[in-house]
């Protein structure tokens, strides 16, 4: 009996372990539905602007991004990541979409480079568009170019005062698309990019300190003072 009783349970034993895992698979796929509307986007922990295709528009994201990385610990993700673009429909459809849309796979109308193209967009810079804005976005206070979410006025009130402030009118934009040109010939975009919003920092203080806090200044010129890269190099 005690052989017999041996036999059936290693016959079932591997039927056993497969369905253990079957169980532990499909709780997990019960449990990352569950999670995904808690994607950290909608959290208001990840900002994401989408850079355009002009170069102005790059330009400003990659200083952005540098500011609000370096002075005031943000996460920034350019949805675009500047080597693809999206169009104005839908960038202002993902300015609007939520938490619901974004696992709903049959909005998924275009792509806009990183990751779903239901990512969240909270930025645009250099907006050249006369469609009508988001219902969920206003312009700059000082720039009327720039686009911003009301996730950003209500999730990160320090980044909102950056925004406000910024005024990128009296920028040299000539020399830092020329720049911008010399160093894509170096680099991918993703690093010339960077690097010109570096140049643009060592180079004009008087402009980019009115728009930062003074302890987010601080933190930015500790950092630019180790920079060694393209930007630090130019004799210009």
């Amino acid at each position: 009996m005690l052989i017999k009783n041996n036999k059936i349970t290693s016959y079932f034993k591997p039927l056993l372990i497969i369905f253990a895992s079957m169980l532990i698979v499909l709780g997990c796929a019960s449990d990352t539905a569950t999670r995904a509307h808690q994607s950290n986007e909608f959290r208001g922990e990840v900002i994401r602007p989408a850079s355009l295709e002009s170069k102005n528009s790059m330009i400003q994201t990659a200083i952005f991004e540098y500011i609000s990385k370096i002075g005031y610990g943000k996460t920034v993700q350019d949805v675009n990541a500047r080597v693809m673009f999206s169009d104005m429909d839908d960038i202002i459809r993902r300015f609007t979409v939520t938490a619901e849309d974004a696992v709903d796979t049959s909005k998924k109308t275009g792509d806009a480079g990183m990751g779903s193209s239901n990512s969240r967009i909270h930025l645009v810079f250099a907006w050249d568009s006369d469609k009508p804005l988001p219902s969920n976005a206003r312009n700059g206070a000082l720039d009327s170019s720039l686009i911003i979410s009301s996730d950003i006025d209500t999730t990160h009130p320090e980044i909102k005062t950056l925004l406000d402030n910024w005024d990128f009118s009296q920028a040299p934009l000539p020399k830092l698309e020329e720049k911008a040109r010399k160093f894509r010939e170096q680099a991918d975009r993703w690093i010339a990019y960077n690097e010109v919003a570096i140049y643009f920092l060592l180079r004009n203080e008087p402009i980019w300190s009115k728009w930062v806090s003074a302890e987010a200044k601080a933190k930015l010129d500790t950092e630019l003072s180790k920079e060694q890269g393209m930007a630090a190099q130019q004799k210009d």
